[in-house]
């Protein structure tokens, strides 16, 4: 087992944004964290990352506890997460920002490059390396994160709605990246509330009101919902 969330709770006072949930992730997994808005998504991968202690509960990477962990033994541990705003230094280049994945695993500057070089050429980056987020779209900035996260080689890339701020053509382009990054073995978890990017995943777990529930029963909510 790569990741287990086991009964995992988060409360906020007396409201329960996740109630429960439990979830495996397995080595070479595509998982979608799928639900509507407001379901609890968002609180559970937090969870999941180790970046939102859970009220009760446990989050197992390889067996180990990661709550406590601060984010640097995190991405040691080989955790590497995407946001679903593009998380970017501006006043570095595109090859510095990916390099920050590198160096956070330890590597020299000579090392961090060469891998940074190497994902921003998997990643169809490789040709704005000297320029700066400010001058990138959207899509491009996304994609950037994503060599970020893949510089530091993880066991797992988390991916926080990595479309949720794209228009269809550059989410579309972005969730074929992660599908062909999980084809050359990668393991991925992401969250999405799409139902066209939600078929990349080769396995969902289906969130409502903080709750793990069969997919026929997330439908049967949300059309209760809509009455």
């Amino acid at each position: 087992m790569l990741l287990e969330a086991r009964d995992v709770t988060k409360a906020f006072g007396s409201f329960k944004a996740v109630d429960q949930a439990s979830v495996t992730l397995e080595q070479g997994d595509i998982l979608g964290l799928i639900g509507p808005n407001g379901a609890g998504k968002s609180t559970f991968f937090n969870c999941l990352t180790g970046d939102l202690a859970s009220t009760c509960g446990k989050v197992l990477f390889e067996g180990h506890d990661i709550t406590a962990l601060p984010p640097e033994a995190r991405a040691q541990l080989g955790l590497a997460r995407t946001f679903q705003v593009p998380q970017t230094f501006e006043g570095l280049t595109v090859l510095e920002n990916v390099m920050i994945g590198a160096f956070l695993r330890h590597h020299q500057r000579a090392e961090a490059e060469k891998k940074a070089l190497m994902v921003l050429e998997r990643v169809g980056m490789a040709h704005r390396l000297r320029h700066y987020p400010s001058q990138l779209s959207g899509g491009q900035q996304q994609r950037v994160a994503v060599a970020r996260a893949l510089a530091g080689k993880p066991s797992i890339l988390l991916a926080d709605e990595p479309t949720g701020n794209l228009d269809s053509r550059n989410g579309e382009a972005v969730m074929e990246l992660l599908s062909d990054l999980h084809r050359e073995g990668a393991t991925i978890c992401m969250v999405t509330h799409d139902p066209r990017f939600a078929k990349h995943a080769q396995r969902e777990v289906h969130l409502f009101d903080g709750k793990v529930v069969a997919e026929e029963e997330l439908h049967k909510l949300m059309q209760d919902a809509q009455v």
